[in-house]
């Protein structure tokens, strides 16, 4: 059963007991809830429910406050209601054992919420732990392929380049499934990418991540059939459906890439695309301290969305103060 079918069974068994006011409150707060699983990489039609996860739905407020609303004041009653019907759609999910949720994870959420609502912070988003985003990349550039199976060298080419792209850039999944070669600027190292809102913005790669995309490019040899190259996708399918055409990937795919990544990498922590653009937002902070930098290259439209990163990198400087100077031993 995918998210989407569960979301639809959910609010089928909301309507036998409550007003149809109640029922499009409800159905209001899954749609942003499935806006924001298909811009991380999980789009609800195509992925089954039982990959829900609680850490999803926490980071769904960060985004909600911050992507949806785009940093505005929300008023605490609307906000109650998003979390009410997040919580309630979880809980029928673990009671139907739709989803493989441990009851402490769903207690997890229910604190976090709790939380939230009582002191009205946007939440910190989840960083990958330390040396896990290299483990990532080390895993999808050691994979062994069949020399003589064409198809499968270019999807590790491709995926190390998809790897390397969103971890020096912090773009978007959509944005990178939707980047085309023609806005690849050879002279600056960069691509303009076309974000949220149809604002364009300029991001850069650094050596590693240009390097890979310029090997997998050249592997694929599309100019080999006098084929537009601006036209075609930076990343690309090569599965046996696609032929001899050169098909845009879908996030459902990216999703997969890394999934794939992280069991190979043996890495157990939940690990998403989206968590990579937290990782570049706190890093470029911590090495600038320029939030107006920040905002630009995640193609922020307001600074309040941008602002969490500068508690998140407050927060790791404060534990790492703690460790230089061993608190509490006196």
């Amino acid at each position: 059963m995918s998210i989407l079918d569960a979301m639809d069974r959910f609010l089928n068994y909301l309507s036998a007991g409550q007003s149809k006011q109640t029922v499009k409150t409800y159905e209001t707060a899954l749609n942003r809830f499935r806006e924001y699983l298909t811009e991380a990489g999980t789009p609800p039609l195509d992925t089954p429910a039982a990959q829900l996860t609680v850490d999803q739905a926490i980071d769904f407020v960060h985004w909600l406050l911050g992507e949806h609303f785009r940093g505005q004041e929300v008023p605490k009653s609307t906000l109650r209601t998003y979390l009410s019907s997040l919580s309630r759609f979880y809980a029928y999910l673990l009671r139907e054992r739709l989803a493989e949720i441990s009851a402490a994870d769903h207690q997890r959420m229910v604190d976090s919420y709790r939380d939230f609502r009582k002191g009205y912070q946007r939440p910190l988003p989840k960083l990958p732990p330390e040396g896990t985003v290299r483990q990532l990349i080390a895993a999808a550039r050691s994979r062994q392929v069949n020399a003589d199976d064409h198809s499968a060298r270019l999807r590790r080419l491709r995926d190390i380049a998809i790897l390397e792209i969103l971890r020096a850039t912090g773009m978007r999944v959509g944005e990178l499934v939707t980047l085309r070669r023609g806005d690849l600027d050879y002279r600056n190292q960069a691509a303009i990418v076309h974000g949220k809102g149809n604002r364009e913005r300029l991001v850069y790669l650094d050596d590693r991540a240009w390097q890979a995309t310029n090997v997998y490019l050249h592997a694929r040899q599309d100019g080999a059939r006098g084929r537009a190259l601006y036209q075609l996708p930076v990343v690309a399918r090569h599965d046996r459906a696609a032929g001899n055409q050169v098909l845009p990937l879908s996030t459902n795919t990216i999703r997969r890439v890394f999934e794939d990544c992280r069991k190979l990498a043996g890495i157990e922590q939940p690990l998403t695309p989206h968590s990579l653009r937290h990782a570049f937002a706190t890093k470029v902070l911590e090495a600038t301290g320029d939030l107006a930098v920040v905002q630009d290259l995640l193609g922020h439209s307001s600074p309040a969305t941008t602002r969490i990163y500068a508690k998140l990198t407050s927060q790791r400087l404060h534990e790492a103060h703690q460790r230089a100077f061993e608190y509490g031993k006196g």
